[in-house]
């Protein structure tokens, strides 16, 4: 049986879970682009992905945060909508405090999920190689860029921020980057190119391990201090330091998973799953990281958790807070 056209997705996407929610626009994301479709349908289709995106993350976005970022951990799922949905995700959440207008932010959300459109087979295949790129591999990543500019051309997209940012997502100030090492020093691509950076290093691959997200927050304020130190800042406040769906050791001893983003940026709001011991606790426990010896000791990564974790009935438990 065919999907359903994405305008009853758009009707009905208030009515199903979250995990659901973000499960069928992954699935849209994924199919986009690859069957014929008619002028400007690429584009239609695309801004209601992108519109039901901003609706998600209105409703409640811890709970969309935490299901992102599970599906980051999972790779099972294609990895290039995934980044690609959790990009636009994040330039959702940042825009508002990079005062951002709505044109910026209209271009600079349909850049993120399009940036990698160039090589997403690509992608997805990468993320479950165990060993290195080939020489091919490299140079279509080296392209890739330039590539996607194409594609989104034969699709008629004739935004020229939307096509500068995808060519360009992968150039530094420095001028190191690719595909023209040219140096850029506009905002809005620092943003988008932090994105991608922060989002790519907490994704766990076939081949290592994910990065903690604290680190990874660490790592862009120290690369970008000289060029955007604020944008860095951004990410920290809008995210936490621990953002919804990372799982943490408390200074208890106790696993926890992140549900809630707290007021401040060490501090969110944790449900603990198992015991010092690595036994699971049952039912779960909501704990409050801002209390005496419940703050978070450090990031678990998710092979290091022996418990099955019932993600519907974390975002039930959470619901009761």
């Amino acid at each position: 049986m065919p999907n359903p056209p994405l305008t009853q997705a758009a009707r009905t996407d208030s009515q199903i879970n979250p995990s659901e929610q973000w499960l069928l626009l992954h699935r849209r994301l994924n199919r986009l682009g690859l069957e014929p479709m008619a002028p400007n349908e690429f584009q239609r289709q695309l801004a209601l992905i992108d519109n039901a995106i901003a609706r998600a993350l209105h409703q409640d976005p811890d709970v969309s945060l935490f299901v992102l970022i599970q599906m980051l951990r999972d790779l099972y799922h294609g990895y290039s909508a995934t980044h690609a949905l959790v990009a636009a995700s994040l330039i959702h959440l940042i825009a508002p405090l990079a005062e951002l207008s709505a044109d910026q932010l209209t271009s600079l959300s349909q850049a993120a999920l399009t940036m990698n459109i160039g090589m997403r087979e690509l992608q997805d295949r990468l993320a479950q190689q165990i060993q290195a790129p080939t020489s091919e591999q490299r140079d279509a990543i080296a392209r890739h860029p330039l590539t996607g500019v194409a594609l989104l051309q034969g699709l008629e997209v004739n935004d020229p921020l939307w096509l500068k940012l995808v060519e360009e997502h992968h150039e530094t100030p420095d001028g190191q980057g690719y595909p023209k090492g040219k140096p850029v020093k506009d905002p809005l691509q620092h943003l988008l190119r932090m994105t991608d950076l922060y989002i790519a290093r907490i994704s766990p691959r076939r081949s290592r391990r994910a990065l903690a997200p604290n680190v990874a927050i660490r790592d862009l304020f120290l690369e970008m201090r000289t060029y955007a130190p604020g944008l860095s800042a951004l990410f920290a406040k809008q995210l936490g330091l621990y953002p919804p769906g990372s799982f943490v050791r408390l200074q208890d001893g106790e696993t926890g998973v992140v549900i809630r983003r707290g007021e401040l940026v060490n501090h969110p709001l944790v449900i603990a799953v198992a015991d010092p011991a690595g036994n699971p606790l049952s039912p779960p426990q909501v704990r409050d990281t801002q209390q005496p010896g419940l703050g978070i000791k450090r990031h678990v990564d998710p092979e290091e958790v022996r418990v099955r974790v019932d993600l519907g009935r974390l975002l039930a438990l959470r619901a009761t807070r």
